[in-house]
């Protein structure tokens, strides 16, 4: 074979002839005629009719909001803007629980229903991998703070005394000056 060949056939006549291009079937071509259907009716539509109402709504609220409303379209107002809260509110809280129900549905599994063998994770410390970790932390910061905590606490706490110091000797000599004034 020689280089630049990658493929001949021993037997051209296998193969079918050359058009001029991709000429798809009636029954290829009738599936993405029902298939455009479908999305206009199915996607499109309810998408541009839901685009059209918040479009609206946004164009009659922004008409309420720079002509000043009667005491009739204040209550209006305030259900439709509870309306407009829920529905958006709506998906989120969809959303929240099923990711609540994965979370929770993995959490049995995991611990009810999956072999010892299988789990990835392996089994918690005793007293569990936060508390562990969190132990780990305070030794370590024992051993890195606490020396020097000891060395500057002098300095700071000698200020402290000697003004306390100050202020009791200062309390005692006013009150003792107080009696000596005050006679009972």
């Amino acid at each position: 074979m020689p280089p630049g060949n990658s493929f001949k056939p021993s037997n051209p006549s296998l193969l079918p002839p050359v058009t001029g291009g991709f000429e798809p079937s009636e029954e290829q071509m009738s599936r993405a005629a029902a298939l455009r259907r479908f999305n206009r009716l199915y996607v499109y539509a309810p998408v541009g009719v839901v685009t059209a109402v918040v479009l609206l709504t946004f164009l009659y609220l922004l008409y309420l909001a720079l002509f000043p409303p009667t005491e009739e379209t204040y209550l209006f107002l305030s259900g439709l803007a509870d309306f407009v809260l829920i529905m958006m509110l709506l998906p989120v809280v969809l959303i929240f629980g099923l990711v609540m129900t994965a979370v929770i549905g993995g959490y049995v599994y995991y611990n009810f229903f999956m072999d010892e063998a299988d789990r990835p994770i392996p089994p918690a410390p005793p007293y569990g991998r936060v508390r562990t970790l969190l132990w780990r932390l305070d030794s370590l910061l024992l051993l890195i703070v606490l020396p020097q905590l000891r060395s500057y606490s002098h300095r700071i706490t000698r200020p402290i005394i000697r003004f306390n110091g100050w202020f009791a000797y200062l309390q005692s000599w006013l009150d003792t000056l107080r009696r000596l004034v005050i006679r009972d």
